[in-house]
């Protein structure tokens, strides 16, 4: 009996022993878990940091490896450090200023030529190009002028060969001129002979028309006096005209057209349509009445806007249905209002002159297609527009853009493409004011793009 309850003693020490070890087992495989799950969360938090600033794939690429081989960590650098230096190195070197940013960069060379499609090593090497076309150019001219100097040389030796040649030629002549002298002599006393003659011819042909002369100067005297009589009252009703003379009338104060009615609050119909040469689209200017258009300044274009903007939208023969595309609140639109459109009028196509670069989508940048869409609207809607830079005698109006700015004067040191560029601003903003000068002068309206839509009532901008 003491034998088997040592035995059953050890078998339930030994299963107490198990399941300890068993238990610690368990408990040390889940700390260990949980501490490889914190791990991978951590590994993959940064991993995902890490794929912010370059993702595993791009470390893989040698381009990557070149620039981590040139880091050292040891010393505190980064390879975001030393990429932030080499782009502020960059621009640096580009632009003067470490801190500039690529979008200020763009900018920059925008405003040499460099377009946002073009780089600017292809805008250096072609204007490097054109500086050795240009020098090649200068060349061949400096080899032609050396040609002239030559030519002109060689001429003035032949000059000079003919003069000595002359020369002889002339005293040969002065020779035979010693011969011909006594000849003259003789032909001299006949020719006395022949003058006594001649003079007694005068004298009896004198006598004759002494009568006629004098009549002739008394008619002349009596005409002279009647053309300074007729030249004063000449100058009496030129003067009187030019008092009483009825100035023309600025184009934008004409009338185009009345409201003949109203349908609800949104259409109108005008007296105008397909006999007047109304389009579809065309705009217009409501007033209250005509009054209102003789405010208008000749030089400048100033007019006060209307009370509303019209669009046609439907032409009829003899009139228009049109929407109201603006309208002045208190102020509705009514029977017998009038309408206005500087480029319209039903009897008369107005010719205009558009100069300059426009800014019609108010983005800042005046260019020369917002010009062309000024001169298409013109076209569309009935006007003429003149070609070149010279105001016409019958122009109706100028229509100027952004005025361009005095460029300041070249540096010393400044390049043959900034002394063009310099010389092609300066013509520009001399131009522009010339051409202002020249329309004040006769008196010809001068617009700008927001007057000029306003006076046709455009407003889809």
């Amino acid at each position: 009996m003491v034998t088997r309850s040592s035995s059953g003693t050890g078998v339930v020490v030994s299963l107490v022993v198990f399941v300890l070890c068993t238990v610690f087992l368990l408990v040390l495989t889940i700390v260990f878990y949980s501490g490889q799950a914190k791990a991978t969360e951590a590994e993959a938090t940064a991993e995902a940091t890490l794929a912010r600033f370059v993702t595993r794939e791009q470390r893989n690429r040698d381009s990557i490896k070149a620039i981590e081989a040139k880091v050292n960590p040891n010393r505190g650098e980064s390879v975001v450090r030393y990429l932030q230096q080499d782009f502020e190195q960059l621009m640096e070197y580009v632009s003067g200023n470490g801190q500039t940013d690529l979008q200020t960069l763009h900018n920059e060379f925008g405003r040499y030529g460099v377009s946002d499609d073009a780089t600017v090593r292809a805008v250096l090497l072609q204007q490097h190009r054109d500086l050795k076309e240009r020098q090649t150019e200068l060349d061949g001219l400096a080899a032609k002028l050396n040609e002239r100097d030559d030519r002109i040389t060689e001429l003035q030796g032949r000059l000079e060969q003919l003069e000595q040649d002359h020369q002889e030629e002339l005293d040969a002549v002065t020779e035979k001129i010693g011969a011909y002298q006594q000849a003259a002599d003789e032909y001299r006393e006949e020719v006395r002979k022949v003058q006594a003659e001649y003079y007694g011819a005068v004298d009896r042909l004198q006598q004759e028309y002494e009568g006629e002369i004098a009549r002739l100067e008394t008619e002349k005297d009596n005409l002279f006096q009647e053309r300074v009589v007729l030249k004063t009252r000449v100058d009496e009703l030129q003067q009187i005209m030019s008092i009483s003379r009825i100035k023309a009338q600025d184009p934008s104060t004409l009338v185009d057209g009345l409201i003949v009615d109203t349908v609800g609050g949104s259409e109108v119909f005008i007296n105008r349509g397909k006999a007047d040469r109304v389009t579809l689209g065309m705009t217009f200017e409501v007033y209250d009445n005509e009054s209102a258009l003789q405010q208008v300044d000749l030089l400048t274009g100033q007019l006060p806007r209307g009370k509303a903007s019209l669009q046609v939208t439907q032409v009829l023969d003899t009139t228009s249905k049109c929407k109201i595309t603006r309208a002045v609140p208190g102020r509705p639109v009514v029977r017998n209002n009038v309408i206005a459109n500087a480029v319209y009028d039903p009897n008369y196509i107005f010719k205009f002159l558009v100069h300059g670069k426009f800014d019609v989508d108010g983005d800042g940048r005046p260019t020369e297609n917002e010009a062309g869409f000024l001169r298409s609207l013109i076209v569309k809607w009935g006007g003429e527009v003149i070609s070149g830079e010279m105001l016409p005698g019958d122009l109706d109006f100028l229509v100027l853009g952004v005025e361009p700015p005095r460029p300041l004067p070249p540096r010393p040191d400044a390049t043959e493409f900034e002394l063009d560029a310099w010389v092609l601003k300066r013509r520009a903003h001399e131009k522009y004011h010339e051409l202002f000068r020249q329309a004040s002068e006769a008196q010809i309206p001068v617009l700008n793009a927001n007057r000029f839509f306003i006076l046709i009532g455009y407003t889809d901008r």
